[in-house]
């Protein structure tokens, strides 16, 4: 394969903001029971956080990423900086909070189960007054795009608001629930959904119907990808016109359109598609399939009325997990879904009420040889980052999720949520166009 080594012919300048810390992986070959003892068979110390993952992976595909985070005055935050600047990441918007430590996760990655298991320790929080309008403005002059990670939530809604006055274009990530992340989602031009987050936020018990309920309550998004792991991922894109569409089920037509990707994906292979990806280890990566809808469609829920009750009490229940989870427990309100006239689940009678019209979009993950999956820490993060890269560069959503599914792969190929990210020169030409 015949790698990208043509820079982009301008820079471009993204922002995110959100979280950047320290991993430390401990790579065991089966997950621990308790009380069990047990030798790592790797371990690696390195950068973390869903905003500098993501940020990193932009950079190295040749973006100019600018990181607005705040992390600690210590030694490993100074490792954190540094390893910023080697990748390109412009790091002027970081701030540092003398005396207190940098944010970091301990990540288990059991090799025979194919799992990560993370247990994160935050650092200093960033009040919104140290989102000062010079911060704002200096880090969004100039930007084509501004990526939010849904942490430092508080700041980040500065930081969001201002974007909107200048024009900027927003990109919000919706990994799981946060408290002030609806308020982030509201603001959002774009958002990227993890696969769980929209049936905890909305209660709905199946992906098609938690896929409506959460699009419809982002009136402003342009499109909505949820990425579903191995599985791949599936785009709305809200249709541009009042023109009727034929309706459909969104359940049963993510169902086909995810059976039709697979189709395509296998085709290829029989086809012995050339390999549009290569990474430092040596890994050859094919692209995977992809189905549509071609058209929009007028998407409907396929639960009834009656089952309302049982969908507001599971989105409560949700939100009271994540609120324990974060160590929260008292603020599981701060974690679940609101409405505009300020009633509990007041968008889950709005979705159920009306049609969305939108064209549907299922992409399998990419194609990796049997045993070459390393570890899927920062996998989501990789994906958002080629997704920053294809709004950046004004690719159609569809090449970048096709873009995104490469990249995503390529890190799997490696320990750790960086070292496995691509650069230009792995990837062909045709995908970064």
């Amino acid at each position: 394969m015949q790698g990208c080594t043509e820079p982009l012919p301008r820079p471009i300048k993204v922002v995110g903001m959100g979280s950047s810390g320290q991993d430390l992986l401990a790579q065991v070959a089966a997950f621990p029971r308790p009380d069990d003892k047990l030798r790592t068979e790797q371990f690696e110390a390195q950068g973390g956080g869903n905003c500098g993952n993501a940020l990193t992976a932009a950079a190295r595909l040749g973006l100019s990423s600018a990181c607005v985070t705040k992390i600690g005055g210590d030694g490993v935050g100074d490792g954190i900086i540094a390893e910023f600047q080697r990748d390109g990441v412009d790091t002027q918007f970081v701030l540092r909070a003398a005396g207190a430590p940098s944010p970091f996760t301990y990540i288990i990655v059991d090799r025979q189960g194919g799992t990560r298991t993370c247990i994160h320790t935050p650092g200093e929080p960033m009040a919104p007054e140290e989102m000062t309008p010079q911060l704002a403005e200096a880090a969004l002059d100039g930007a084509a795009l501004v990526y939010f990670d849904g942490r430092l939530t508080e700041a980040a809604v500065v930081l969001a608001a201002a974007a909107r006055q200048r024009g900027v274009a927003v990109l919000v990530e919706a990994e799981r629930l946060r408290p002030g992340l609806e308020q982030l989602l509201a603001m959002a031009d774009y958002v990227v959904s993890s696969a769980h987050f929209p049936e905890s936020w909305t209660g709905e018990q199946c992906l098609g119907d938690a896929l409506l309920a959460t699009f419809s309550r982002m009136p402003r998004a342009r499109w909505l990808i949820t990425t579903l792991g191995s599985r791949g991922s599936v785009l709305l894109e809200r249709a541009d016109s009042a023109e009727p569409a034929s309706e459909a089920v969104l359940e049963d037509l993510v169902s086909q359109l995810l059976a039709e990707a697979q189709a395509d994906a296998a085709a290829a292979v029989q086809q012995q598609a050339a390999p549009v990806c290569v990474s430092a280890s040596g890994v050859a990566i094919r692209a995977g399939g992809q189905a549509s809808s071609g058209v929009p469609r007028a998407l409907r829920l396929r639960r009834g009325e009656a089952e309302t009750q049982r969908v507001l009490a599971a989105a409560a229940a949700a939100a009271a997990h994540a609120a324990a989870a974060n160590a929260d427990a008292g603020n599981a309100a701060g974690y679940g879904m609101s409405s505009s006239d300020g009633s509990e689940g007041g968008g889950v009678a709005v979705a159920q009420q009306a049609t969305h019209a939108a064209t549907v979009t299922a992409s399998t993950a990419a194609q990796l040889p049997a045993g070459a999956v390393v570890d899927t820490t920062g996998a989501g993060d990789a994906f958002i980052g080629s997704i920053v890269y294809g709004l950046a560069t004004g690719m159609p959503v569809r090449k970048a999720v096709q873009l995104a599914a490469v990249v995503a792969a390529c890190k799997c190929t490696a320990l750790g949520p960086r070292p496995g990210l691509p650069r230009r020169a792995n990837l062909a030409p045709s995908l970064l166009a």
